[in-house]
């Protein structure tokens, strides 16, 4: 006979799966549709489910955008953080992080195409990386690797040129392979960085982009058209 803790970790095993289902539903209709464009019965018919089960999750289409901004935010900072490990110049942290985001945008476009969708600065509001960013500014224009009047000022710049560069991958396919490089460096120079000095941060090996399997991300790339969802080497 099954026990109280057995069938209590079995249907909270299930609640999780079908959670999991509609963010799934959910990221491959942002990233086809736009949020806005999206209402709950388009989730609805993606992830197959009926309107009382996905009520049981979420109550609004916000809702579900924002359990998959952090998914995907996670699963980003997942690879942020082995990038940044052992790194102890905060410019050379914030280079590094920009830089994998940009390359995981270039492997997953549709990860690109929903966070450049909802729009970077609406996303690092569900994301603890706004948080890092933001310290690694303070701290390199502090011990004078960047020049800025108020970090905020380069939090803006590094935002909105990020958001720009992330739009870039997900719509154009004649980039360079060296472009998160070449606009991390750019980005840079606009913190205040010689030519030298940004050159030689942006220059350093930050590793592959690699997610498990399981990942949100790579378990919605095969759902993409073949023409948009095979990685890219970077």
């Amino acid at each position: 006979m099954s026990t109280p803790d057995f069938r209590t970790r079995v249907a909270a095993e299930k609640r999780e799966r079908m959670r999991t289902r509609l963010i799934e539903a959910a990221l491959e209709v942002f990233t086809s549709k736009g949020v806005d464009a999206t209402v709950i019965d388009d989730l609805i018919e993606q992830a197959q489910v009926s309107r009382g089960t996905f009520y049981n999750y979420f109550r609004t289409t916000e809702e579900v955008m924002e359990a998959v901004l952090r998914s995907v935010g996670n699963e980003l900072l997942s690879l942020v953080e082995v990038a940044i490990a052992d790194r102890a110049d905060p410019a050379e942290r914030l280079a590094c992080g920009v830089r994998m985001v940009l390359r995981t945008a270039r492997h997953f476009p549709h990860a690109g195409r929903f966070i450049s969708r909802v729009g970077v600065t609406r996303s690092m509001e569900h994301m603890p990386a706004l948080g890092y960013l933001l310290r690694d500014l303070v701290e390199a224009t502090e011990s004078g690797r960047f020049h800025l009047a108020d970090p905020m000022l380069g939090l803006d710049l590094v935002v909105g040129t990020t958001s720009a560069a992330l739009l870039s991958l997900s719509m154009r396919s004649d980039l360079k392979e060296a472009y998160p490089q070449e606009i991390t460096f750019h980005i840079l120079l606009g913190l205040g960085m010689t030519r030298a000095a940004a050159r030689k941060l942006v220059d350093k090996p930050i590793g592959a982009v690699q997610l498990p399997p399981e990942s949100l991300l790579m378990r919605t790339l095969h759902k993409l058209p073949q023409s948009t969802s095979a990685p890219k080497t970077a």
